[in-house]
């Protein structure tokens, strides 16, 4: 049981965080504040809010919203044939992954929902950061 509620959770947040992320994108104040801070910020309050919520695995919904980017980052190296996304679609699961570890952690030592969230937030932003350093040092967003 414990299991689809897992699959569910990170299924739906990984689907709601696609097309949030996306009007963000699109509507939003720019590339750099979407993907530095409100993206990790609405992706983190959607993963932990919902594995509370349906009593899935913290870990789980994390790593489940991993394994749905990288099968999105899989399928946009197929639409714009430049070359493989493997390493994106890795650092996706990974990362993720690494966001629930942190948050269970700070759950562990805290017993409190919202400081997991806080420490997921702050992993993810500072793993964006990182990402964004080595994508684009030098070049305006």
């Amino acid at each position: 049981m414990i299991f689809w509620q897992t699959f569910a959770a990170g299924f739906l947040a990984a689907g709601t965080a696609l097309v949030v992320n996306n009007l963000l994108l699109r509507l939003g104040p720019g590339r750099r504040p979407v993907l530095a801070f409100l993206g990790p910020l609405g992706e983190e309050t959607l993963k932990t809010a919902l594995s509370f919520m349906t009593g899935a695995l913290l870990v789980g919904v994390h790593f489940v919203f991993g394994c749905v980017e990288a099968c999105w980052e899989l399928t946009g190296s197929l639409r714009s044939g430049r070359g493989s996304y493997l390493k994106p679609a890795l650092a996706a699961v990974a990362g993720h992954t690494l966001f629930g570890l942190a948050a269970s952690a700070v759950l562990a030592a805290t017993s409190r929902p919202e400081g997991a969230l806080v420490g997921s937030v702050l992993a993810h932003m500072a793993w964006n950061r990182f990402i964004l350093s080595l994508h684009y040092f030098g070049r305006k967003l």
